[in-house]
């Protein structure tokens, strides 16, 4: 079974928190909270929760045990979000796809892409059109993965590798790319 996807994870945590705050607004839950029923593992609550405060969803007491906290209840922000129930779902939606769950290492890759391409030998009129294509993928797969145009990512995969000499060499995760998304493209 694969890792439950990032969003799923952050709405759990504000939906823990939120339930929390509506029981006693200044109670503030301990990383054991989260873990006893097994629902959040530590490494999926660390990195998450992390991200939810940064975001200022969540406010965090910081002990001696970095990264984890010492305490955690959901901020205003927060609130205001889960209260909203359009935008909380479409932030964080209740329950990913098969589909999206499916591509949840599509991010680091597409990430990993952009580095490669920022260090590729190209020059110029060249490069710059490489970067833009990276982009407008990116901003292909950002939106839901329903809604994928399958031609439109055909097309933006060629022209990522066209300028590219050696496109494996200089370009690996674009072939990892191609090969998760001709599995999963609806």
């Amino acid at each position: 079974m694969s890792a439950p996807h990032p969003k799923s994870i952050r709405r759990k945590i504000l939906e823990i928190l939120y339930a929390w705050y509506r029981k006693d607004p200044l109670y503030m839950l301990c990383p054991e909270d989260f873990t006893e029923n097994g629902e959040l593992s530590r490494e999926a609550l660390g990195a998450n929760i992390h991200y939810l405060a940064d975001r200022d969803m969540v406010e965090l007491m910081m002990g001696y045990n970095p990264p984890l906290f010492t305490g955690a209840r959901i901020a205003p922000d927060g609130i205001d979000l889960v209260e909203n129930r359009f935008v909380f779902d479409l932030r964080f939606p209740p329950a990913l796809s098969a589909l999206e769950e499916s591509m949840a290492a599509l991010p680091h890759l597409l990430e990993d892409l952009v580095a490669q391409a920022d260090l590729s030998p190209l020059d110029g009129d060249t490069r710059q059109t490489l970067l833009r294509d990276v982009q407008f993928l990116r901003d292909e797969v950002a939106r839901p993965a329903e809604r994928w145009r399958a031609e439109v990512l055909e097309a933006l995969l060629e022209w990522i590798a066209t300028p590219v000499e050696d496109v494996n060499e200089v370009l690996p995760a674009l072939f990892e790319i191609r090969s998760l998304l001709d599995k999963e493209t609806p």
